[in-house]
């Protein structure tokens, strides 16, 4: 019930702090020249609304907060954790293990040393073959796959000399070419310049 009354007054409150500062006169602001402008017969006299403004608004926003601390106080305990709650364990992040914990595990059996071995014994034999079967399996499979890749990437990098290769070599004719043109034809304005 007190917070329904809280967060009314809560609400109210804030509405009227809303109010109060956007009338307010600010710097070039003429929103709160009718509650005083200036003029001697306003709401609030020729002194104008400044000083009463400002005391409503710092009122206002006192106990704005002073609500909100008792809203927070109030509903605290409406919503803290219950104490099954508060006590219930977390594993790794709520407490650490202790002597007294009972095993959240407890073996199939009654519990003795044998039941444990041979549960041991069974475990290893069965799935150790299997696992490496399984491993054995994988690692086959990644080498044929390998190999595939690394044959493949042997005849990309042959195909790409080849072309490169070839490129050197059109660029070698291209040049040389040029060359001998070039060498003809300083040859040929050399005999017409005797």
């Amino acid at each position: 019930m007190t917070i329904n009354f809280l967060n009314i007054a809560q609400v109210l409150v804030a509405v009227a702090l809303i109010i109060f500062i956007l009338i307010q006169r600010g710097p070039g602001a003429t929103a709160g020249s009718a509650f005083g402008g200036g003029a001697s017969g306003t709401v609030f006299g020729a002194k104008g609304s400044g000083s009463f403004l400002n005391k409503s608004t710092a009122m206002l926003a006192t106990l704005f907060f002073i609500i909100t601390m008792l809203i927070a106080i109030d509903s605290r305990d409406s919503f803290a954790a219950s104490d099954e709650a508060a006590n219930q364990d977390l594993g790794v992040f709520g407490t650490l293990d202790s002597e007294d914990q009972e095993p959240t595990i407890v073996p199939e059996g009654d519990g003795s040393t044998t039941d444990v071995s041979d549960m041991i014994d069974a475990i290893e034999t069965e799935g150790v073959e299997q696992a490496g079967n399984e491993v054995k399996e994988a690692v086959e499979q990644a080498g044929d796959e390998a190999k595939d890749m690394a044959a493949d990437a042997k005849e990309a990098v042959v195909e790409t000399a080849d072309q490169a290769a070839q490129a050197v070599e059109n660029a070698a004719n291209d040049v040389a070419e040029k060359i001998e043109e070039a060498t003809d034809e300083s040859g040929d304005s050399d005999d017409g310049d005797q």
